[in-house]
């Protein structure tokens, strides 16, 4: 086998700078968390990140383009010097700007909040962020309210502690008829939950029934829906958070100026009856007792479509956090497109065969795969080890970068064009594939759609998983990487000859196992088994646009060219993935909605397969694969000057007409 020298230093950094990628990205939302971001406000990152970053690709690329054509005679040009420092210095950014995101100040603890109602209303109650209580406009939203109790006391510190709860027993019993007995169940009296916080409330009151069995009364909160009707809901030990739908109005005056504590009526009227057996119970222990029901908020700044999602405190730390972390994407997409630009002009294609690109990549997936096990396994996915070891790679990427004049990064006097594998001259091929690139920028924003769907939020699945560990999260990188660097090796070889569409039409279907996978494994190490599929829908697809573009993509657009996998897959692809596949998360329901979205997705992988299977090989194939055409015959003239005394003397430039290089699949 023959060693190309010249690239061994290349292949070490595609190592360096890809293990530093697996090394710190598959633990960003664990990140996220222990800054105590929400699910909502980490959602709204990972959406607004990926955009932000796409200008990363827009400004580097054609930078990158103008810099070749005007540096082209120069020495710096010809040994590649302005895009190695382009990459060393994008590269060097990044890293310190995700340096940065150590120091953003976590979270701050969300502000108490509970909900209490009386046969006067229904109230808010939610401590102080600042000086003043927030200002509610007219908007509404939604209010889970549980663990719902009769008290005396007026707190927004109300919790319970559900982890300890007691099995209940029912009894059967048979109802006076009375108007009364309507308000209760035919529940035993359950154990008191702990209390986070001690609110001052007596014995849970019991009413002796005709039959002489002793029941429990269930908390009623009746109001008038948006549709003007009178509902009334029923809090018992087995219910779920019962959903309000409502505004809130300016906070009510407390009796003392020094209370922390808002108070926010309704807008919609509310009332919860509290009988008389009940009053008489509260108040004999408590003699200024004013009985109200109270009730705990579930995930009150968290749920979908919450209500006090505007009004919780500390978002500073959150909409730097945003800033910090887009723009050190941004950097990183820019590396990732002035790399991909090297290794196709380091690698290009020469009359002696075809090039290296996938044994380039081939490095760079073995670094993907080595680090993030080792972080997740010995470091428990934290981030000060995956920076550290980040920067470490990064660092020796840069060195490499600056010290190694020998990779070959000049721009080609040739490139090859033609698909019938002759020697064609640098030609502008926009018009010509403009509809083959636009088409194929928008298949690479389909698979990114569902690629992100699922990665962006695979650590939080793992998570809450059974044996759900950072290890495992670190070796989902790996079991699709691993297999890919045998892939790779022959990455041209394959790709020839299964062809582009093919390959890119079967990454669909394998989004459709990997969606169906999601659904019904319900350990973390069974996940792993979906994860292999990134050998396809990851690796072999990204090289697979590498190696199209290379040859849709004029050799002056080269960067630009290689920056549209990065823009359509990477970042739009993310984005629009985290938002739909952000819907798998919702506080309510949760398991639920998580499998009817990957139920969905699945379909939608089904349905844009087929249409791309039948769309391509039913009516494009026979546009996208022209016949072979010969060259016209060179002028008698152009011959003379080239033989000069009339003896034979090869062509400057050769190239078989006959093989089936370049005679691709498209």
């Amino acid at each position: 086998m023959n060693i190309n020298r010249n690239l061994i230093s290349l292949k070490c950094i595609l190592f360096l700078v890809f293990g530093a990628i697996g090394s710190l990205f598959p633990f960003l939302p664990l990140h996220m968390n222990s800054l105590g971001l929400s699910k909502d406000e980490s959602i709204v990152v990972s959406i607004v990140a990926p955009i932000i970053a796409l200008i990363g690709p827009l400004v580097a690329a054609p930078l990158a383009d103008r810099l070749a054509g005007t540096s082209s005679n120069t020495s710096k040009g010809r040994n590649g010097a302005y895009l190695r420092v382009m990459i060393a210095v994008s590269l060097a950014f990044a890293t310190i700007l995700y340096w940065l995101l150590l120091v953003i100040p976590p979270i701050k603890k969300n502000a108490n909040v509970t909900f209490i109602c009386n046969e006067e209303g229904g109230y808010v109650l939610q401590d102080r962020c600042g000086t003043n209580c927030y200002d509610w406009n007219t908007d509404k939203g939604s209010l889970l309210v549980k663990n719902c109790i009769y008290t005396c006391n007026e707190t927004s510190a109300y919790q319970v502690h559900e982890s300890t709860l007691p099995p209940f027993e029912k009894e059967s019993h048979e109802a006076s008829g009375s108007d009364s007995d309507s308000y209760y169940d035919g529940e035993t009296v359950p154990d008191v939950p702990e209390l986070e916080v001690e609110v001052t409330t007596t014995p849970a009151p019991v009413v002796d029934t005709a039959t002489g069995i002793y029941f429990e009364p269930h908390p009623h909160m009746c109001y008038r829906n948006d549709s003007g009707y009178d509902l009334c809901e029923v809090y018992t030990d087995y219910s779920k958070p019962i959903n309000f739908h409502i505004g809130l109005k300016p906070s009510v005056p407390f009796s003392s100026p020094d209370n922390r504590t808002c108070k926010f009526p309704t807008f919609e009227s509310f009332q919860c009856r509290i009988r008389p057996d009940v009053q008489k119970n509260l108040t004999y222990h408590v003699k200024d007792c004013k009985p109200i029901v109270i009730c705990e908020i579930h995930n009150p700044y968290n749920n979908e479509d919450s209500l006090l999602e505007r009004s919780q405190c500390g978002n500073s730390s959150f909409w730097l956090y945003i800033f910090v972390r887009s723009i050190a994407d941004l950097f990183l997409a820019a590396t990732v497109v002035l790399i991909t630009t090297a290794v196709v002009i380091a690698t290009r294609e020469t009359s002696t065969g075809r090039g290296d690109i996938g044994k380039q990549f081939a490095a760079g997936a073995l670094g993907f795969a080595i680090f993030a096990p080792i972080i997740g396994g010995c470091a428990n996915g934290g981030y000060l080890e995956s920076i550290i070891c980040f920067t470490v790679l990064a660092a020796l990427a840069v060195l490499l970068l600056l010290a190694d004049n020998s990779i070959p990064l000049s721009p080609p006097e040739w490139w090859w064009h033609t698909r019938c594998g002759l020697l064609a001259l640098p030609m502008s091929s926009v018009r010509k594939y403009g509809w083959e690139v636009a088409s194929l920028g928008l298949v690479l924003f389909l698979l990114g759609v569902f690629w992100s769907a699922i990665d962006s939020f695979l650590p939080w699945h793992i998570v809450n998983e059974e044996n759900g560990e950072p290890l495992v999260i670190g070796m989902t990188v790996t079991v699709g990487a691993i297999p890919a660097v045998i892939f790779l090796i022959f990455a041209e070889i394959v790709v020839d000859y299964c062809g582009h569409n093919n390959i890119l039409i079967f990454c669909f279907v394998n989004y459709i196992c990997h969606h169906l996978g999601l659904m019904f494994f319900d350990n973390a190490w069974y996940i792993l088994i979906c994860e292999w599929l990134e050998v396809f829908t990851l690796h072999i697809m990204y090289i697979t646009a590498v190696l199209y573009l290379r040859h849709l993509v004029p050799r002056k657009f080269t960067a630009c060219g290689q920056a549209l996998p990065i823009i359509a897959h990477f970042c739009l692809g993310r984005c629009f993935g985290v938002l739909l596949g952000g819907l798998a998360f919702s506080d309510f329901n949760s398991e639920y909605v998580f499998q009817n979205v990957h139920k969905y997705f699945c379909v939608a992988a089904v349905v844009v397969a087929i249409i791309y299977f039948c769309l391509y090989h039913f009516y494009l194939k026979a546009y996208c694969i022209p016949p072979v055409h010969l060259p016209p015959a060179p002028a008698p003239a152009l011959i003379q000057s080239m033989n000069g005394n009339g003896a034979y003397t090869p062509l400057r430039v050769y190239h078989n007409s006959k093989s089936k290089k370049g005679h691709f699949r498209y």
